[in-house]
């Protein structure tokens, strides 16, 4: 289905040309989740140049489009999934950690590195209505340097990265010789 997205109007950035593109260190309409996050740090001045980050979850949206921005943020990058041996030990030596499971309080805050950076892309809903993330955000917020609230942190990121893409769009198809 994707595929028969026109790439110039994928404003979600998920068109394989698109993020082939990104693979390639060349992005035009980049996935909006993971640019969204490299732009939150961008204005935070966090400088990410050698930092060690560890993406957990290796989906298309989320996981690995986002360890493409890592690299290209200068990161050491790797990419965890649900085959991943000795999770903890990955978690506790990432300076910088995304977390993009789906699982409610995946992540303890015992297993965050002092000082690491911390993105928590999770949304759930538990059953009495509450929404949290995919850490354990009171243990890991306390080790932390940085962290995402869930709610409120990583997806209106993902909504100005959209919005930011559709205007990209719109300049380019009334502007064809500026792409």
């Amino acid at each position: 289905m994707l595929e028969r997205i026109a790439p110039d109007k994928d404003v979600d950035g998920f068109h394989p040309y698109n993020v082939g593109r990104l693979c390639q260190r060349a992005p035009r309409l980049r996935p909006c989740t993971p640019r969204g996050i490299v732009t939150l740090l961008e204005r935070y001045n966090i400088d990410t140049y050698g930092l060690n980050a560890v993406v957990i979850g290796a989906s298309n949206i989320v996981g690995r489009p986002m360890s493409m921005e890592l690299l290209l943020a200068g990161c050491t990058t790797t990419v965890t999934h649900r085959f991943t041996k000795d999770l903890r030990h990955h978690v506790e030596h990432a300076d910088l950690l995304i977390v993009a499971v789906g699982k409610p309080g995946f992540i303890p805050g015992e297993w965050i590195k002092e000082g690491a950076i911390v993105i928590d892309v999770g949304i759930n809903r538990l059953e009495n209505g509450k929404v949290v993330g995919d850490v354990v955000f009171d243990e890991a917020a306390a080790r932390a340097s940085y962290i995402t609230p869930v709610p409120g942190g990583v997806g209106p990121m993902t909504v100005a990265t959209l919005i930011e893409n559709t205007l990209q769009a719109c300049i380019e198809y009334h502007d064809p010789q500026g792409k």
